[in-house]
């Protein structure tokens, strides 16, 4: 009896560890870990793509973030063309304010050297703020990241 506990015990975390694993991380509530074009299609609804760089693994969208215009890239894996990072250059942006943004968003961050790092469900944010540059938020999907390594290494 005592070891058909363990047992329900361990297949009930395992279940929860592989529903929590197979999210994937959103940014700005659009879901990341997506074939490209999907994604594309997803953001034409509210940024405008600036430029299609296929051949480079990325896009660059136009939209406004946290009330500021700004440029984003979506980086995707060769083969399965899934998005597996965006990265936000906001430009002239009170970085008080923009980390006050990220954690009403997402809570309490981590505090790292030069910036901070939420841990969330399907991947991780950060934020680097470099002294002397503009700050730097990197939304990154766990799970199409592991592809892009996976793929990298063929």
């Amino acid at each position: 009896m005592y070891s058909m506990k363990r047992v329900t015990i361990f297949f009930s975390f395992l279940l929860v560890v592989a529903c929590i694993s197979a999210q994937h991380l959103d940014f700005m509530g659009y879901e990341m870990g997506i074939n490209i074009d999907d994604f594309t299609k997803q953001m034409r609804q509210r940024f405008p793509l600036q430029k299609k760089v296929g051949g480079e693994r990325y896009f660059i969208y136009n939209g406004t973030i946290y009330g500021h215009n700004v440029y984003f890239k979506a980086d995707f894996t060769r083969k399965s063309r899934l998005v597996y990072r965006v990265t936000v250059t906001p430009k002239h942006i009170d970085q008080n304010a923009l980390v006050d943004s990220l954690v009403v968003h997402y809570g309490e961050g981590e505090e790292m050297q030069g910036g901070y790092r939420w841990v969330q469900p399907g991947g991780f944010v950060f934020l680097y703020m470099p002294e002397g540059y503009d700050p730097t938020l990197i939304y990154l999907d766990a799970q199409a990241a592991a592809v892009l390594k996976q793929e990298d290494k063929k």
